[in-house]
């Protein structure tokens, strides 16, 4: 475990004389400012969004709410509470720590300085389940491949830290929902897996530092894991060397992007990510129809660097920095279809996706006619309208353990 060194005792008193007053004044200065909302905060109207079921609150869960609703407008109305937090991490980082606490987040140091938040999720039963039964009506209309995606970790790349491997339950779970899948005999991928054939690519290639997405080089590798199994269970001829790394021109975006846990700790702690781009070299011509996670419609037309890429991704915010640089390859979409109007193979794919997985559809719309991606966050159907809407000739189901822990979707099975 990690041991204080007398100096590091020193400069945690001495930070601790500095941080304690300063959050116990903002404290005391954000209630008075603020309590009319943190009055209104106990209120059944506001409470109700912290309750696991709205249709029938008990009392103590409903207590429960309520204090989870006063702590939240408490914790709003402290003053400088980002710098605070940067503060804080700084604090943490000041006294050697490997892991830093950032609200209910355990945000761990990698040894190549990529920052992981350890997740206690004791089970994923019930979402795999679900998934299951969607598998179970869809699966006669065409082959179905699931994928696992196991965030920032997998085989040949680095471990997490020895004092966490025993706190941290990621692996158990993606072994869980990949074995609940496996057992009902569905076709499946394991992400930890898709990078052994590459061991010319550090950890620094593949996962960003700041966020716990991998990079776009990373989701140009998975593709081809996708590809052999697209073509084992259709009995498809996708060109899977289209996706060769040197099939591609890139675009190096330096020091621009600051994650999600980058956000949490602060640039001075984390540092920035560059972003790449990379276009086919050997390109095609594509129409893009797109709805927005708010409903609203866009389209696009050209080569694959036009129509397909979100150039609006690489906008900055008012201090320089970029916090959605990864997304380029689409990831909020309600609803994502790409038509290859080149030399391709005559296949639709309809994925369900997430963050992950949707640049991953992206390069496969250089391999087929009509790629189809699906955000069920954020849309009123099933699962299986899109599928009697698409008419498929392959569905892949593709789910991070975020996704999962999440589950703000609705599969409708």
């Amino acid at each position: 475990m990690e041991k204080t060194t007398k100096t590091q005792r020193v400069i945690a008193i001495a930070l601790t004389a500095i941080f304690i007053p300063m959050i116990a004044v903002g404290g005391v200065y954000g209630a008075i400012s603020n309590r009319t909302e943190i009055g209104k905060s106990i209120r059944y109207s506001y409470a109700q969004n912290y309750l696991t079921n709205p249709d029938d609150p008990g009392f103590f869960e409903m207590t429960r709410a309520r204090i989870q609703s006063l702590e939240t407008a408490l914790g709003d109305g402290i003053p400088l509470k980002e710098e605070l937090g940067y503060f804080n991490a700084s604090f943490q980082y000041g006294l050697g720590k490997e892991m830093v606490l950032q609200g209910s987040e355990q945000i761990v140091s990698l040894p190549h300085d990529q920052l992981y938040a350890l997740t206690t999720t004791e089970s994923l039963a019930q979402q795999a389940d679900e998934v299951l039964r969607f598998y179970h009506a869809a699966k006669d209309r065409a082959p179905f491949l699931f994928a696992y995606v196991h965030p920032q970790f997998y085989r040949g790349g680095d471990e997490l830290p020895a004092d966490y491997q025993a706190i941290d339950t990621g692996d158990f779970l993606a072994d869980q929902v990949l074995d609940t899948m496996r057992s009902e005999g569905v076709d499946s991928l394991d992400s930890r897996d898709f990078f052994v054939d590459y061991p010319e690519y550090t950890v620094n290639d593949l996962q960003y530092k700041t966020d716990m997405h991998w990079t776009t080089l990373a989701a140009l590798l998975a593709a081809q894991s996708y590809v052999r199994e697209i073509n084992r269970l259709t009995g498809a001829n996708l060109d899977a060397s289209k996706l060769d790394v040197q099939n591609f021109d890139t675009e190096v975006h330096k020091n621009l992007f600051l994650g999600e846990y980058g956000q949490q700790v602060g640039e001075m702690n984390s540092g920035l990510d560059d972003i790449t781009i990379f276009s086919p070299k050997e390109d095609s011509t594509f129409t893009r129809i797109t709805i927005n996670r708010d409903g609203t419609e866009e389209s696009a037309h050209g080569g694959f660097r036009d129509a397909v890429i979100h150039w609006d991704a690489f906008d900055t915010e008012p201090d320089g920095t970029n916090i959605s640089g990864y997304i380029a390859y689409g990831l909020i979409e309600r609803y994502e279809e790409l038509i290859n109007e080149g030399d391709c193979e005559d296949l639709t794919i309809l994925m369900f996706k997430d963050s992950y997985s949707a640049p991953i559809g992206s390069f496969l719309s250089l391999l087929a006619r009509r790629v189809v991606m699906v955000d069920m966050r954020t849309t009123d159907l099933s699962a299986m309208d899109y599928v009697n809407e698409v008419n498929p000739d392959i569905i892949i189901f593709s789910f991070s353990r975020q996704m999962y822990e999440d589950h703000h979707y609705d599969l409708g099975v």
